[in-house]
């Protein structure tokens, strides 16, 4: 009866490690389904703020080109006309290269937010099993 018992444990442990490695496999497969939605999302929502500013963008640029070369010909009033096409240009460099540098933020933020939270979780969840705590059970 002995050497049955340790079977039966051998038959206990590999069918909890064949479970374990199986929810293994599909918690990663979920991670990674998730992954695939939000980058699909991400780069749906992307694309279409790129379509609204290229159509916006010539625009914009020549009323604001017009706007400047209008102020520059009023301002050569009190300077010569390439003095007041430079000042012109420089306040508009300085300004085009802080709002820059300050929208560049917006690019940090952090990418696969769900999906970070998700695999954090899990291996939150995995390591409190790993120590034969159980999460919620007190």
């Amino acid at each position: 009866m002995g050497r049955h018992g340790k079977e039966g444990e051998r038959a206990g442990v590999t069918d909890l490690v064949s479970r374990l490695v199986d929810g293994l496999g599909q918690l990663l497969a979920q991670h990674i389904a998730l992954a695939r939605i939000e980058l699909g999302e991400e780069a749906r929502s992307v694309g279409r703020a790129l379509g609204t500013m290229a159509l916006f963008v010539p625009l914009l640029l020549v009323g604001y080109a017009m706007l400047c070369f209008a102020l520059a010909f009023a301002l050569s009033t009190l300077l010569t006309v390439p003095g007041a096409v430079a000042l012109v240009g420089g306040v508009n460099l300085v300004g085009g290269a802080l709002g820059l540098w300050r929208a560049r933020s917006t690019l940090r933020r952090p990418a696969l937010q769900s999906t970070t939270e998700a695999v954090r979780e899990s291996a939150h969840a995995l390591a409190a099993q790993a120590k034969g705590e159980v999460p919620g059970v007190h």
